[in-house]
């Protein structure tokens, strides 16, 4: 058994851990392969996108920079007016006082700037000394702009500028009533070693590089400066203008992929090339990397595979030998391997576990019944001390009110009072369990206030805000005359005044009843008020006969609050909230009476 058990549990892990890494090899070479070459790709196309961005923002700025231009009175009017050699020159030096100079100043880039009328008028200005200039080949250039019909009111590129290593930007002037009839042209010439700083730029790692052409084939940039100016081989330029927005390879070009991207703004077609060798180096370092991390993690897997095996066989004889002698009814106790670890530990259970389970399960069965039995009977006795648990001064000072009005007098003062106190006795002196209606309390209240008024020799009405729809609701018995005593000895301790009131409401809210009585006495101060909280929190872990009240009044509060977590459950009783110099609000949670029947039910 144990050498078939080993070599089952070897194999199974050799199996295990050679599929997991052929999988997880196979699977991360591939994925990881196929990613990194759409990153690639993805890299030559933002590349080129980005740097075909910045060109075409780059040349578009220069559009806005004409608008000055475009827009000069004294510019419309030279083009406007017949020439005459007075008044040319005198237009000619406000143009370029008044238009060419804020341009040429905010754009150092252009070297040059000029306007040329059909009229004959004629203005231009520099930002730098050009020496020398020839006039008569700026007259010859100026006059093959005006025969080139891709010339119109946009803003035209033409890649060969008039001045060596510059760009001609360069738009048609058209009339002040009609945008296609044309009075003459304006042309800026533009520094291309700005662009060429942009483009330098451009890194595609060790072996790539990046070289624009405009379309006639005709190379503008590229890394290797004897190649510009040069015109690109007939058929690399039919390939990438067959092959722009795609990653291509040229013939005549092995190992290598290419990515070209056209300007609609300018008509140039910027192509950016990678190695193919050096773009697959990371996937051959990536399979050779699984290779041998695979190649060791098989080796070390399989030893730990065995060692493991044996671990866990040696033990699980043991204990089937065991489990062999309990099934024929010999209980026999398993030794142990001596290791120490989890399968000592689950061989010392399994011999505990026999002898101790029918013993455990009899002593737990009769423990909880004795634990249920327990529980009822304190809780029981818990109500029936709370309940009985009235303050006795109450009816010592009523006692001595009545012995007061028997001296003095005969009058049925005394027979409001004792009828009173009798209602009261009998209804405080029953010890069971039953639910009372809110009409019954508030009626228990109004003997209690009959007997106040004698008491404080004056009249005092509650104000009983509650709804006649919540009277027959049902609530614990001796929750509202306790609050509403603890008013008239704590909020109103100096005396009644005319001020003073007690409101009584309740109201419902799904499956919750609640229930106030609120004063506008002297209130409590914020410490205590956090105290007697804390103390209705924790009620159920004190002892509530040995407890010291947080002030003076406070067992009264804890005696009611028990009672109703008795009778309805732990997530109901009372809260406080107080101000001083404001009031207090005591609030009755309990049950609906519509929640108590379906829990009932």
């Amino acid at each position: 058994m144990n050498s078939r058990l080993v070599r089952k549990v070897y194999i199974y892990f050799v199996i295990i851990i050679t599929l997991a890494l052929v999988t997880v090899g196979v699977t991360g070479y591939w994925r990881s392969s196929n990613e990194l070459e759409k990153q690639y790709e993805g890299l030559l196309t933002q590349i080129v996108d980005n740097v075909l961005h910045e060109t075409d923002l780059f040349l578009k700025s220069y559009e806005r920079a004409t608008l000055s231009i475009l827009i000069s009175p004294v510019v419309k009017e030279a083009l406007d007016l017949p020439y005459h050699a007075t008044s040319g020159f005198y237009s000619s030096e406000l143009a370029m006082k008044g238009v060419f100079q804020p341009v040429l100043i905010n754009n150092p880039e252009i070297s040059m700037t000029y306007i040329v009328g059909y009229n004959g008028f004629q203005a231009t200005d520099f930002n730098a000394h050009i020496v020398p200039f020839n006039y008569k080949g700026f007259d010859e250039y100026v006059e093959q702009m005006k025969e080139d019909d891709t010339i119109n009111g946009k803003l035209t590129i033409k890649d060969s500028g008039f001045l060596d290593g510059h760009l001609t930007l360069i738009r048609k002037l058209a009339d002040r009533t009609s945008s296609t009839t044309f009075k003459g042209l304006m042309g800026f010439e533009l520094k291309i070693g700005e662009l060429n700083t942009l483009w330098k730029g451009i890194k595609l790692g060790n072996s790539g590089y990046f070289f624009i052409v405009n379309d006639r084939g005709k190379i503008l940039y590229h890394p290797d400066s004897n190649r510009v100016g040069k015109q690109l081989d007939g058929m690399h330029f039919n390939t990438v203008e067959a092959k722009t927005n795609q990653v291509f390879e040229l013939p005549g070009e092995p190992g290598r992929v290419f990515f070209s991207r056209k300007s609609d703004y300018s008509g140039w077609t910027l192509v950016a090339s990678m190695s193919i060798s050096e773009q697959r180096q990371p996937i051959s370092d990536l399979r050779q990397t699984i290779l041998i991390v695979g190649i060791i993690t098989l080796f070390l897997a399989t030893f730990l595979a065995y060692r493991f095996g044996q671990s866990i066989v040696r033990p699980v004889r043991l204990l089937e030998n065991g489990m062999r002698q309990t099934a024929k009814g010999l209980w026999t106790r398993v030794p142990l391997t001596g290791s120490l670890d989890e399968m000592d530990q689950l061989i010392i259970s399994y011999n505990t576990m026999v002898s101790r389970l029918e013993e455990l399960v009899e002593r737990v069965y009769e423990t909880e019944l004795r634990n249920q039995d327990n529980l009822m009977k304190r809780q029981q006795a818990e109500f029936q001390s709370l309940q009985l648990q009235i303050n006795p001064h109450f009816l010592y000072n009523t006692l001595e009110i009545i012995i007061c009005y028997a001296v003095i007098q005969k009058s049925s003062e005394i027979k409001d009072i004792v009828r009173s106190l009798s209602y009261m006795l009998r209804y405080s002196i029953r010890t069971d369990l039953e639910e009372i209606t809110v009409a019954n309390e508030l009626k228990h209240i109004l003997y209690f206030m009959s007997i106040m008024k004698y008491r404080n020799q004056r009249e005092f009405e509650i104000d009983v805000r509650i709804s006649t729809d919540y009277l027959l609701d049902s609530m614990v018995r001796l929750t509202l005359q306790p609050l509403v005593e603890n008013v008239f000895k704590h909020a109103f301790p100096y005396g009644i005044e005319d001020t003073h009131t007690i409101i009584i409401d309740a109201w419902k809210e799904e499956a919750d009843f609640y229930v106030i009585v609120q004063d506008n006495g002297c209130g409590i101060d914020a410490e205590s008020l956090q105290q007697l909280n804390t103390r209705l929190l924790n009620s159920r872990q004190e002892k509530l006969v040995d407890s010291q009240p947080t002030f003076e009044g406070s067992i009264g509060l804890l005696n009611v609050h028990n009672r109703i977590q008795m009778v309805f459950g732990q997530q109901y009783g009372l809260s406080v909230q107080s101000q001083q110099g404001i009031g207090t609000k005591v609030t009755i949670h309990m049950p609906s009476s519509s929640a108590k029947k379906v829990i009932a039910v």
